[in-house]
């Protein structure tokens, strides 16, 4: 496999998009997998500073969710076709809608971790272990 680097200036590809999205999913992975003992998480300005992570991710989420959509949008208006035998316009336009519904969780996801981060930010451990 050849070495892989996230840079939003590219390069572009479908293949490209595909790689990091892949990455994106096994990174949710990875964090539920650090989180699920104390080992990954001793600290009170660990839980913070992932809140913050995530609440960046989904914020950033709601700019690519809107793009899909657009791009699914445009391919409505193409030659495009379902190999399920059925209506690709149709199809597209159920996908836009549940895009459209996503978006709207993801919005309100953004809200309630911009919250939790500002409620975790004075956190700590009296012990004075904190990292």
């Amino acid at each position: 496999m050849a070495d892989f680097h996230l840079d939003p200036d590219g390069p572009h590809s479908d293949d490209n998009t595909r790689h990091v999205a892949n990455a994106f999913a096994e990174t949710v992975r990875v964090l539920n997998y650090a989180t699920r003992t104390s080992d990954g998480v001793t600290y009170p300005s660990t839980v913070h500073d992932v809140l913050g992570s995530l609440r960046t991710g989904i914020q950033r989420m709601e700019q690519l969710l809107q793009q899909l959509g657009q791009r699914l949008g445009r391919f409505e208006d193409g030659d495009l076709a379902d190999s399920s035998g059925g209506d690709p316009r149709q199809a597209a336009g159920d996908a836009r809608l549940s895009i459209a519904e996503a978006l709207s969780s993801v919005q309100a996801a953004a809200v309630q971790l911009d919250l939790a981060f500002n409620d975790t930010s004075g956190l700590y451990l009296r012990d004075g272990g904190e990292g």
